[in-house]
């Protein structure tokens, strides 16, 4: 269970730093578009401002979805987590214990030397 709750958080943790880091490529490509790193907003253009407002909109909608797939991903680890867990088990039948060694027994059958 615990190997299966780790893969888990990996794999949850992996596409958070995808939807983050491609968010982030994104915006250092194309935020002068809205005035990514303009520290005062009162520096933006309208036209800046507009792409700001489409920018938030878009980029809420993309961690949505990715949080959304996170849920589902989340949601079949636990549907099918099972599948993962399943263990053999047999139990060997071990043979009786040697019966006590005398003069007339070898201890590891019936036989009896001095016949």
């Amino acid at each position: 269970m615990a190997d299966l709750d780790r893969l888990r958080f990996y794999v949850e943790k992996r596409l958070q730093t995808t939807m983050i880091g491609s968010i982030s490529k994104f915006e250092d490509t194309f935020g002068f578009l809205w005035g990514h790193n303009v520290e005062n907003e009162e520096d933006l253009t309208p036209d800046q401002i507009e792409f700001a407002d489409i920018w938030e909109t878009t980029r809420n909608q993309i961690l949505n979805q990715g949080n959304t797939q996170i849920r589902n991903i989340k949601e079949d680890f636990y549907k099918y987590g099972g599948l993962f867990r399943q263990s053999y088990n047999y139990n060997f039948k071990a043979p009786p214990a040697p019966a006590d060694k005398t003069e007339n027994n070898c201890g590891r059958c019936d036989c009896s030397k001095n016949k």
